[in-house]
């Protein structure tokens, strides 16, 4: 399969945008900083770190999910995230779309379209989003600068 192709299966915006509601679906409020917003895509499509998130559940929080193996995996986010950006912005317009959300220091899902990863009968996409569900709640669960400082 050509590199063109396989990307254009990868980055779906409509996959992009389903693994961004389901962050926001896993965090407190259905919302996300949205500054944060920018690493949930290199998160989850670095398969350590989708494999370590897909383990957490929604008690999980940075510290426990923090560990050596993520450090190391976490040098190489930074230099991906100029590349994710503009797929992380076609997956905000596709998810705009599909949801009601809301734009501002958060970005926010209304809470009767919040979903579950658990509906998901793919054994392959539920573990991707599952590692994006749990990744919205433990953002929420911690403030932005803290990530920050840890990322």
């Amino acid at each position: 399969m050509k590199i063109a192709k396989t990307e254009n299966i990868l980055f779906n915006p409509l996959f992009t945008a389903r693994l961004i509601s389901m962050a926001l679906s896993g965090a407190n409020n259905n919302e996300i900083k949205t500054e944060l917003i920018y690493y949930i895509l290199p998160l989850v499509y670095n398969n350590t770190i989708k494999d370590r998130l897909s383990k957490c559940n929604t008690r999980s929080t940075f510290n426990t999910f923090f560990d050596a193996e993520v450090r190391r995996e976490l040098i190489t986010i930074e230099s991906l995230l100029a590349n994710y950006k503009e797929k992380t912005k076609e997956a905000l317009i596709t998810i705009s779309n599909l949801y009601t959300i809301n734009i501002s220091t958060h970005i926010s899902l209304k809470i009767e379209q919040k979903t579950h990863y658990s509906e998901e009968n793919n054994p392959e996409l539920k573990k991707y989003y599952k590692a994006a569900f749990n990744l919205g709640s433990i953002f929420s669960k911690e403030d932005h600068k803290t990530i920050f400082l840890n990322l």
